[in-house]
């Protein structure tokens, strides 16, 4: 019987490096792909469609409870970055107010009411409320006609109740 044996192989440096380079890639790559992913709310006034700063973007994600919701600030662009932590097919939910509204009956709040979205429908196509949609109060649709979507980014419209809005129909 022929029993051919190969030579035990050492591990030389450049194996070493390889194996490093390639740990060090997975810790720079991995977190980023672990972490949640992000898209943009853009906060308009839906009268004159300028960006509204410092309101509050809340999000929730449908039938997952409090563990996956939060709030974000608008900043002076009228964005707000917020995380989809709602998992691949999960959805999504956003309900937008300035800053002081729970004190000031007039402060202004979300027009219309949008459904829940899924990431890949905000990543692929980008989505704008109707604001004389059911739900909050109704606004004027004059700036929204107005608007193509932009993919990643969910635009929303608010303005300030009028006097019936807010003692007769709110």
């Amino acid at each position: 019987m022929n029993v051919t044996c190969f030579p035990k192989k050492e591990p030389n440096m450049m194996s070493h490096l390889q194996t490093l380079k390639l740990l060090l890639l997975l810790g720079v790559v991995l977190p980023d792909a672990l972490a949640a992913q992000k898209f943009n709310v853009l906060v308009l006034d839906a009268l004159n469609g300028k960006p509204q700063k410092e309101v509050t973007v809340g999000f929730f994600c449908e039938g997952q409870g409090q563990s996956t919701s939060g709030k974000v600030i608008t900043d002076r662009t009228g964005i707000a970055e917020v995380p989809f932590q709602c998992g691949k097919n999960g959805r999504i939910e956003i309900d937008v107010s300035a800053h002081d509204w729970e004190r000031n009956a007039y402060a202004k709040t979300e027009c219309g009411e949008m459904g829940s979205m899924t990431l890949q429908e905000i990543l692929s196509m980008g989505i704008i409320s109707n604001p004389s949609g059911d739900g909050n109060i109704w606004c004027p649709t004059k700036v929204s006609r107005k608007l193509k979507p932009v993919p990643g980014q969910v635009t929303i419209f608010i303005k300030k109740p009028t006097w019936w809005q807010v003692h007769v129909a709110g």
